[in-house]
């Protein structure tokens, strides 16, 4: 075989032995949230996203995911490397949201760092209860003659940490440390395990299902390509290459 015959055949085995690229991956602006795999809006194909991982566009500016017991939640991003979204409440009241039953169930979500507080309804200690270090004012369930606090339930052992006056709401599981809210209206932080895409994000690969049927997903693309299928396609090319250079007899 001439020296062009086997360069053109190892150049045409590059190129028509890929796995297929028909596969869906539909990134799509929602105001300027970026949705791309693993979530999809639900206006698209399913095969846009990974099963559960449905946001809807209101007014072609805010993203909104509807967990199925307690109702939509503004977007506010979504971090596709370490698989978190942090979602807010439209009122601008997360804590309210939470108080009336943060429910995942249906939802390939979990809380992130959960820890338990305790809410208490203070009519007159707005002024002392606040001050006590871990204590966190809940302005938008606050009014003009009482004040909302929440306090880390294993913390409740602090000396005069509550006056006679404050009675208890009730004890949940809030995701993120309140310590790290600017405003504990501002939201909170959920993440989801499935479909794992962490280390093809963090390769800079592109997650998509691997087959245009079944929830299998895999890597294209990136640095460190750990696609095997494509790899041995390119290792059998430069061996041709090296046979080539190694044999005199070939014209």
């Amino acid at each position: 075989m001439a020296l062009t015959e086997i360069v053109f055949f190892s150049i045409f085995l590059m190129f028509t032995l890929q796995p297929s690229t028909s596969v869906e991956v539909c990134p799509v602006l929602c105001g300027t949230q970026l949705i791309r795999f693993p979530f999809r809006l639900n206006t698209q194909s399913g095969r846009c996203g990974y099963p559960r991982l449905d946001l809807s566009c209101k007014n072609e500016a805010h993203a909104i995911l509807t967990l199925p017991f307690s109702g939509g939640f503004t977007v506010v991003n979504i971090d596709y490397t370490f698989q978190n979204i942090w979602i807010e409440d439209p009122d601008s009241c997360a804590p309210r949201r939470i108080l009336q039953g943060l429910n995942l169930a249906g939802t390939p979500f979990d809380l992130l760092e959960p820890r338990s507080y305790t809410f208490f309804n203070c009519s007159s200690a707005s002024s002392t209860v606040p001050k006590l270090a871990e204590a966190k004012l809940i302005s938008c369930l606050s009014g003009k003659d009482f004040s909302v606090v929440a306090i880390p339930t294993e913390r409740l052992d602090l000396p005069a940490s509550l006056s006679t006056s404050c009675s208890e709401m009730a004890k949940v599981l809030l995701p993120l440390s309140l310590s790290d809210w600017s405003d504990p209206g501002d939201g909170f932080i959920l993440t989801w395990n499935e479909p794992d895409c962490k280390l093809c994000e963090s390769r800079a690969g592109t997650c998509m299902f691997k087959n245009d049927t079944g929830t299998d997903v895999g890597c294209s693309g990136g640095f460190n390509d750990v696609n095997k299928d494509e790899n041995w396609v390119y290792v059998i090319t430069e061996a041709i290459f090296n046979l080539l250079l190694r044999s005199p007899s070939i014209n």
